[in-house]
């Protein structure tokens, strides 16, 4: 069969106004479905394809429409109906007019797959080999990175509705699972208890009254689970996973409390309600929705969520159009410190390492300086400041006024005095050096106003390397080319913003965390064909927008 339909004159629509702007070889979607053809082979895929049955879609057809959805956000249902009924979309996939197209549950099957076989990175590399083939991508130029929060495909709950949902998820799950067990086993009370989703009950009013109503819940649980664990219970109900995840949920809002005397009779143990005396497990491990036990929550200044985090990395060299090269989705609680190595290994196994990388403070820290400095890239931002109060005054000695020899490890105050002591300390992974003075030199000491308010100084110092990295940062920072270079960082801003209010960033079409970064690649890979499009069409990128007040101040007097 031909891959042209058999039409004549120009394609409408704008998908195929994207799909006329041409590589320097051939139109560029046609020349992405070349490249997905070779990609999406036979070989890789038919481990993911049962042996049996009615043949499957072509690989590389379903990736070039679950591009095509993403990049004019459309529904799996609405993408399916463009396969049938739209003439650009049949040119594009190289289907004749009258092919009956496929169902709509064909694309969710493609993307398990493509999750299951670990592919999902392919959709976006795959378009970043075609760029850098005709020189639009380039490495060791500039990049820019910085993320947002996005909302998991569940309701926000609080911990007393997410255990009574969970204990309702489980109920439901068994009910299914084990339907005359459950019978034979379960309260009659419970079904007026959870007949409806948490939210739908009245709670009792008073803490008092809410914390009876928690662990009363709570008994619910643990006598479920003491069935479960019965002798007399089959052993497969413990691996059913609403059971492990009602377990774990208990752990984590309920504790256990011995009221039997000290005499030695056994007393039932009372379940009671987990406050902060008791403490909570941190929010990277705690489940907040029993039907997205993946989501977690996450609070960044005013803006609080439960669902995940992404970043996004992007070109911003002049004189070619600015490309998203890598996707990295964390958990909701994960600062942006710590996914910066992640995006530097990717983005160097792809060869796409930048000479420059721009991002904002958080992402910067001494260590990231120094790991980054090692593979060749500096991070350029906001450097951690010095918040000790010698230093937020403007009168005191900070680190910066001691004369430090690594060597021999000694610090010398301002003063003239040597320090007593150098010792490492190790906390959360990481690891620092105390330096200590001693309270005979720093008592008497007439500058001891300007340096300590404790009976002596006391130095904090990173690893040599960290702190020498970290100066050097903040001296760069106060030069004028710092700011004027760093001024290319705030185009990222617009990046995101566009993959907000045109493709939904924010907010995740899937259950579980593979699935929304498999979201995440289409997205950027979308935004990817869209800035191609606009590019090869010759249109500017846009410019700052400004008020009419401030476009008025701004321009010129009238002679």
């Amino acid at each position: 069969m031909s891959l042209r339909p058999t039409v004549s004159g120009d394609v409408p629509t704008s998908t195929a106004t994207v799909a006329r702007a041409a590589f320097p070889q051939g139109n560029p979607y046609l020349r992405l479905r070349d490249h997905l053809g070779t990609i999406f082979t036979d070989a890789q895929f038919a481990p993911l394809f049962a042996h049996r049955g009615q043949p499957a879609e072509c690989p590389w057809r379903l990736a070039l429409v679950s591009l095509l959805q993403f990049a004019e956000n459309l529904s799996d249902r609405r993408a399916a109906d463009a396969v049938r009924s739209r003439i650009d979309w049949k040119y594009l996939l190289g289907l004749e007019l009258t092919d009956p197209g496929f169902d709509a549950s064909v694309l969710s099957e493609f993307r398990s797959r493509l999750v299951a076989g670990g592919l999902e990175e392919q959709l976006l590399d795959t378009l970043l080999v075609l760029c850098r083939e005709h020189r639009l991508l380039n490495a060791r130029g500039r990049q820019r990175t910085d993320s947002t929060h996005v909302l998991g495909a569940v309701r926000f709950l609080n911990r007393l509705e997410c255990v009574t949902e969970t204990l309702r998820a489980t109920l439901n799950a068994l009910a299914i699972a084990a339907p005359e067990w459950l019978r034979a086993e379960a309260d009659p009370a419970w079904l007026e208890r959870y007949d409806r989703r948490a939210g739908d009950h009245e709670v009792p009013q008073g803490e008092a009254k809410r914390r009876a109503h928690a662990e009363q819940i709570g008994r619910d649980g643990h006598q479920l689970l003491a069935a479960i664990m019965a002798p007399g219970a089959p052993i497969w109900l413990r691996q059913i996973p609403a059971i492990e995840l009602l377990r774990q949920v208990w752990v984590q809002n309920f504790c256990l409390i011995d009221d039997a005397p000290t005499t030695g009779t056994e007393a039932p143990l009372r379940v009671r309600w987990r406050t902060d005396q008791e403490g909570f497990p941190p929010s990277l491990l705690m489940v907040a929705s029993p039907y997205d036990p993946e989501v977690h929550y996450a609070r960044k200044q005013s803006t609080i969520w439960i669902g995940y985090k992404v970043h996004l990395t992007e070109t911003c060299d002049e004189g070619g159009p600015h490309l998203i090269t890598h996707v990295e989705t964390t958990p909701a609680p994960v600062v942006d410190r710590d996914a910066l190595e992640d995006i530097h290994e990717a983005l160097e196994a792809k060869g796409l390492l930048p000479d420059t990388h721009l991002a904002d403070a958080g992402y910067v820290a001494a260590d990231q300086l120094v790991a980054s400095r090692k593979k060749g890239v500096t991070l350029l931002g906001p450097a951690p400041q010095d918040y000790q109060w010698q230093a937020r005054s403007g009168e005191g000695f900070s680190v910066q006024d001691f004369l430090l020899d690594w060597e021999r490890e000694v610090a010398t105050c301002p003063a003239g005095h040597q320090s007593k002591s150098w010792s490492p300390d190790y906390h959360q992974g990481r690891t620092a050096f105390k330096v200590r003075f001693s309270t005979t030199d720093c008592r008497p000491c007439p500058l001891k106003t300007q340096c300590t308010r404790s009976g002596r100084r006391l130095l904090t110092l990173r690893p040599r390397d960290e702190h020498e990295m970290l100066e050097a940062a903040r001296q760069r920072e106060e030069q004028l080319a710092f700011s004027k270079e760093y001024r290319q960082r705030a185009g990222i801003e617009g990046t995101i913003s566009a993959g907000v209010r045109v493709l939904h960033l924010r907010r995740s079409r899937y259950i579980g965390f593979a699935k929304t970064h498999l979201q995440h690649v289409l997205t950027a890979a979308a935004m990817n064909l869209i800035r191609l499009g606009a590019w090869f069409a010759g249109t500017p990128l846009a410019r700052t927008r400004q008020s009419a007040f401030t476009r008025l101040m701004m321009d010129p007097v009238p002679a």
